[in-house]
Formats: C-alpha cells, structure tokens, sequence
C-alpha cells in the first residue's frame, strides 16, 4: 500500500483507545486497586531505590543509679531495589482493513474494536495472574519425563498440587522448558500449545517435545520462532511483575525480596501459616493477630481463589440468618452468589480468579504500592504508533502496533501482611481464558 497515511489511524489509536487498558484493569483484576500508584518516573534508571528499617536500636536497657548504661547502637537499614517489569501486547492490521477505512476515522474504530479488546482482555487476564504470584513466570510443572505430543502437568504457577495443572495453559501459546537448578532452557525444547483437555491436567504439543525435558521442569512462555533452540532471553521466566505469592512469604518462594534478603532482616518476613486443612475462624484470625504483632499490620483484605471463598461460606453456614426480606421466600444462597459484600468481622473477602489453589492472602493495603513508570501507552519512538511489517524479502502488505506498561509491585512492610497454605476446598476445574 505505497503511500498510504497512516497518521489518522494513530490518532484514533491515541483517542479512542490510549486508556483503555489501564480503565479495564481495576475492575478486572480486583487486586490492583489495592496496590496505591507510586510515580517511578522520577527515579531513573531501570530500578526504584530506596532505604527501609529493618532492625532497631538494640542501645537500650534498665540499670541502677551509677552502673553501666548500654552500648550505643543504631537503627539497621537495608535498601530495597525494585526492578521496572515491561509487559506488551501486540495488534497486526491488514493493509485491505486499512484500505476499506481509508479517510474515514469512524470506519477504522469498529474495525480496531476486536482486535483491541482482545489485546485488553489478554493483557489483563496476564496481568491478573502476575499479581498472584512470584513473579517468575511460571504456568505450571511439568509431570513426568515425556518424550511424546502430550505433556502431564501440576503445580500450576508453581504453586504445588495436582489439580488443573494447565489452568494458565492456552491454545497458541509458545512455551518452553526451565531447568529449575540452573535457570535454563532446556536445549530444543520450544513448542507450540494445540489443545488444552477439559481435565485440566493436560495440553498436546504440535510435535513431539524435543530434548532433554525432566520431571518438574517449568512451563513458561516463549517468544521466539518454534524452531528456535530455545534460550531463556526470548521467554517470560523471571521477568514479570512481583505478585503476591513473592510478597507475602517468609523465604519459601522468594528468599531476597527487591534485594533484601529474608534471611538476614526477619522483619521481610510475612507470617505463613501452613498445612491449614479445615478452613476456621481461629486460623483466620491467628492471621489477623500475627500480622498485628509482627508489623502492627492492619488487616484489611482477604483475597482468595473462589474455591477457597466457598469453603468460607460452608464454614459459615451455621451463622446465617435471616434478617430482612420475605421469609415466605427463603433463599439458601449468600451475598456471595452476586459477588456482593462477603467479610471475616468487617474484613473485605476478594475473590480473585487467578489465585493459587487452597491459600488466603491476608493484605494490609496500606503497604502495598504499584511503582509506575509507564502506566499505559503505544510505542511511538520512531514517529508513528503504526510500523510496516518486516522489509526486504519478508515485507508484508500489513501494519503492526505494540502497547506496553512498565511497573512493578511491592509491599513495603511484608510483616504487616501473612498468608495460609493448604487450606482444603474442592476446585471445580475451569479454565482461565
């Protein structure tokens, strides 16, 4: 299409649909509002840098009239080193769309409408599921050693159990194999997703997995060509947004937290209560208590898987009643069914769909903050949103446009916060798209 203008398309591009995916993604993923904006812009750098307190002074202590007073000492202070995470989504346009637009910027905005809200839908399902965890980019392990079109898969985000291994798995996808020790890809191992079973605990590739795989290996997302030998340049492992699995913890799943070791300063330590079983009002509020006592923490939001906020309303059962409506109506359900106000002694239950299986995240949202340094935007450096697709003898008669977002999640205080593992609640396998 020799010619052709395509600066009408990019101010549609910036009008119509410049905040669209930051309108989307509060009301999509629930957890991002608990998170306060903090502008990284200012920072410079790849990386937001700053102090904490991590020890206090130890200088102090009771004596008699003339005796020895303490030792001088100091307050301890460690520096929090939190990397910017880049997340991109990337739309093709067909020279023949542009054409049949062409001159009519009305035209060119329904044309955009699937191909933009399926990037919105995708970039913030990806985004959802990032604050949910440990920010390696991990959708599941892999379950034995096979050497076949079919892969068995657990742990999904790395998070162990055998339920719904694949839940984060999808069609089209291009993932690859991580050894764990080594933080390598493994050689030959690049393929293309083409069906994810109903069981959940599946996916088939479109060849046979090539090299040397191993039990347990993780499944993460790639970017390059399936023919690649595969390097771990061109996948997502390591490289997303900090998520809650990595900041609420005592070192299990991320033992140096923004550059500060959890080993060394036990105040990064969330409280994490473990192997729960029954879900109760004790083990909610043992919690609650901890994080008081460790951090001073102020509890304010639950969140949690649905399966896990079903267990909740059956433990609750015993306590409901009736105080307003129609009694000749009765209703067996909860406020829950229409995702109204569900709360432990006034505490705000978030259901998050993408959240690991049998955990309740306990947050104190006045510690939680989103660093931001892009908050939304379309690449534009060289001029145009839009850029022609390849050139030479891989040129294309089409347009492509990227957009991206560039933030990380933290918890300043992770001590005012704490986290149950397996809690027992029955997963109804459904899968995230």
């Amino acid at each position: 299409m020799p010619g052709q203008d395509t600066s009408a398309y990019d101010d549609v591009l910036k009008t119509v649909y410049e905040g669209g995916i930051r309108e989307l993604i509060p009301t999509k993923v629930k957890l991002y509002n608990k998170f306060q904006e903090k502008d990284a812009r200012d920072w410079g750098g790849r990386y937001v840098e700053f102090p904490i307190k991590v020890g206090r002074n130890q200088g102090t202590g009771w004596g008699t009239e003339l005796g020895n007073i303490p030792a001088a000492g100091s307050q301890q202070f460690a520096t929090v080193r939190i990397p910017m995470r880049y997340q991109y989504g990337r739309i093709s346009l067909s020279a023949q769309v542009m054409k049949a637009s062409q001159g009519a910027k009305a035209a060119f905005a329904p044309a955009m409408e699937q191909e933009m809200d399926g990037l919105i839908r995708d970039m913030t399902s990806e985004m959802g599921r990032a604050i949910c965890y440990d920010g390696r980019g991990v959708l599941a392990l892999l379950n034995g050693d096979t050497t076949t079109t079919t892969a068995t898969v657990d742990s999904p985000g790395n998070v162990a159990g055998a339920t719904n291994g694949s839940r984060f798995i999808n069609p089209g996808q291009r993932i690859t194999f991580v050894n764990p020790a080594t933080g390598a890809v493994r050689a030959s191992a690049v393929e293309d997703v083409i069906t994810v079973p109903a069981a959940g605990t599946t996916f088939t590739t479109g060849t046979t997995v090539a090299g040397a795989v191993a039990d347990n290996d993780y499944i993460v997302k790639y970017h390059g060509a399936q023919a690649d030998a595969g390097t771990v340049g061109n996948t997502s492992y390591a490289k997303e947004s900090m998520g809650l699995l990595g900041l609420i913890d005592d070192g299990g799943y991320v033992a140096t937290l923004h550059g500060v070791s959890r080993t060394s300063y036990p105040l990064f330590q969330s409280t994490v209560i473990g192997s729960v079983g029954a879900l109760s009002a004790d083990v909610l509020q043992r919690g609650i208590d901890l994080a008081d006592q460790r951090g001073d923490g102020d509890i304010d939001t639950l969140a949690m898987h649905h399966s896990v906020r079903r267990a909740y309303i059956a433990m609750t059962d015993g306590e409901r009643r009736y105080v307003s409506g129609d009694l000749s109506k009765p209703d067996a359900g909860t406020v829950a069914a229409k995702k109204r106000s569900l709360t432990f002694g006034g505490i705000e239950i978030m259901e998050e769909k993408h959240a690991p299986y049998g955990m309740v995240f306990g947050l104190d949202s006045s510690t939680c903050s989103r660093y931001v340094e892009v908050a939304g935007e379309w690449m534009d450096e060289d001029g145009a949103i839009l850029s022609r697709i390849g050139s030479g003898s891989t040129l294309q008669d089409a347009f492509e446009a990227v957009y991206r977002i560039w933030q990380n999640f933290h918890i300043e205080k992770p001590n005012t916060c704490f986290r149950l593992d397996g809690v027992t609640a029955t997963v109804v396998v459904a899968h995230i798209d």
